[in-house]
């Protein structure tokens, strides 16, 4: 018998290859069996060399990540931070200038305008009566005038015969700031109540009082600047404290009655130091140093900051300009202008439009600062059918106020000539001489009933007639404070 693989012969028997080939299918199955296990021993290390890199990939990354995460945590943190934090101002106002993040609560021409409006990120924050013109409020709508919000309403509690009013509002941050005034109706002693107010600016908190009565009664104008508000103190002082009301300091003793602030200066009148019957107008660091006079022995009016000019009026109400530090003036335009708002290089202003020829329609007009326009001339914005006690500007909206025969109103007008507006108010006179009538029928004693006091009744009737003369000034009388704060 042959072996089946070689051939060669071998005994006869069961197995049919010889021992040779046995030997060699052996040692091939050996080797085969060496080579696989090589084969996943080789797996194996591929495979732990890649869970190793992953391994290493992941000690990598998640350090990275958390590291990431922290960082914005912090810049979150920050941020809160700058909006609340109420020490390191300096802090407050390089964060929020990096962050391109306002570092002012108003303008100066806002707040001398009674600072009826400010605007904070995409919001324009205003006052303006409820709906029958009975109290004042605070309310906001979207940088393109839409979706009005009441945030806040100053009404009296039952029985309390309080005159409410708000004046001076500073929107910095997540906050709106602002001075509440309160005197007792009909009295004839000096009962103001005076506070600067603080609120969430979206009206979900609670107002909180952050200065009660530890300022000047005479004191209607606040600043915020670079995390610090600004007020007169009760000694007349320029005074500052901390966003919460903490940390009350004097800047400057001086005694003034005027306040103008930006980033960095403050303006104030100061008594002439050979007539203490008089003022100038002084210019000082934003901290208190360096206090001189803007222009020696002048009292300016209407002040306004842009770059490093002093915009203001003289005693004929022309605007004029002076450069900081030159002792020299220079007249802007030959016109008399009242309530001056200075904005983004335009005075804004209140005027007759054509007094020598006794057409004493109030306009509102606008007119380019820049001194290479020597023939230039103001533009009329908008022709008011009465007139308007405040002239707001923000950013391209101009607030004002009007009425007619029928109705008062507030309004934001475009400042690009369009006269494009957008109510924010509005008042029926109808209605609210009803609501007037009814309420005054209502005080009416009944028949078997005793009659009001002799002065009770005389004020009654003096109010109605005042009501009856006067039906145009009615939004007027009721929007306006009553605080006759005169421009200085």
């Amino acid at each position: 018998m042959n072996c089946t693989k070689c051939g060669k012969e071998i005994p006869d028997g069961e197995t049919k290859i010889c021992e040779e080939c046995q030997k060699k299918i052996l040692d091939e199955i050996v080797q085969a069996e060496k080579e696989e296990k090589a084969e996943k021993t080789e797996k194996e290390e591929k495979f732990k060399v890649v869970k190793d890199k992953e391994k290493t990939k992941k000690s990598i990354i998640l350090p990275i990540i958390i590291t990431l995460v922290i960082l914005v945590v912090i810049c979150l943190g920050g941020i809160i931070y700058v909006f609340t934090y109420t020490g390191n101002n300096e802090f407050i106002n390089s964060v929020k200038t990096s962050l391109n993040l306002s570092t002012t609560g108003n303008t100066i021409g806002n707040i001398r305008n009674y600072g009826y409006a400010a605007k904070s990120g995409k919001w324009i924050y205003f006052l303006a009566p409820n709906e029958d013109s009975s109290q004042v409020g605070i309310f906001r709508v979207k940088e393109d005038g839409t979706g009005k919000q009441e945030l806040f309403m100053n009404t009296n509690e039952e029985g309390e015969d309080t005159q409410k009013e708000i004046v001076s509002i500073n929107a910095y941050g997540n906050y709106v700031y602002f001075i509440g005034i309160e005197s007792k109706a009909y009295s004839e002693e000096d009962e103001v109540d005076n506070k600067i107010y603080r609120m969430k600016a979206d009206g979900s908190s609670d107002l909180e009082v952050i200065n009660d009565n530890e300022f000047n009664n005479e004191c209607y104008e606040i600043y915020i600047v670079n995390g610090y508000i600004y007020y007169i103190d009760v000694e007349a002082n320029v005074a500052r404290m901390n966003l919460d009301g903490s940390k009350k300091s004097v800047v400057t003793k001086n005694g003034t009655g005027y306040l103008g602030i930006t980033e960095k200066y403050i303006i104030y009148n100061n008594p002439k130091k050979d007539n203490t019957e008089e003022y100038e107008t002084y210019i000082m660091g934003i901290n208190g140093e360096n206090p001189r006079p803007i222009l020696e022995g002048k009292r300016l009016y209407s002040v306004n900051i842009e770059d490093d000019y002093v915009y203001y009026t003289n005693d004929d109400k022309k605007i004029y300009r002076t450069k900081i530090d030159s002792n020299q003036e220079e007249l802007v335009y030959d016109a008399e202008a009242y309530n001056l708002n200075v904005y983004n290089g335009y005075a804004y202003y209140l005027n007759y439009k054509d007094s020598a020829n006794e057409d004493y329609t109030v306009c509102i007009y606008k007119v380019t600062l820049d001194p290479a326009y020597d023939g230039k001339k103001a533009e009329v914005l908008k022709e008011l059918e009465t007139y308007s006690s405040f002239l707001n500007v923000i950013d391209e909206w101009a607030l004002y106020m009007d009425s007619n025969e029928t109705n008062g109103y507030i309004n934001l007008l475009k400042t690009d000539g369009s006269e494009d507006t957008v109510q924010l108010y509005l008042l029926d006179y109808e209605k609210y001489y009803e609501r007037i009538d009814t309420t005054t029928a209502e005080e009416q004693p009944t028949e078997g009933e005793p009659a009001e006091s002799e002065s009770t009744t005389e004020t009654t009737e003096d109010t109605n007639v005042v009501a009856q003369d006067n039906t145009n000034e009615v939004s007027t009388n009721t929007v306006q404070n009553t605080t006759n704060n005169k421009e200085n």
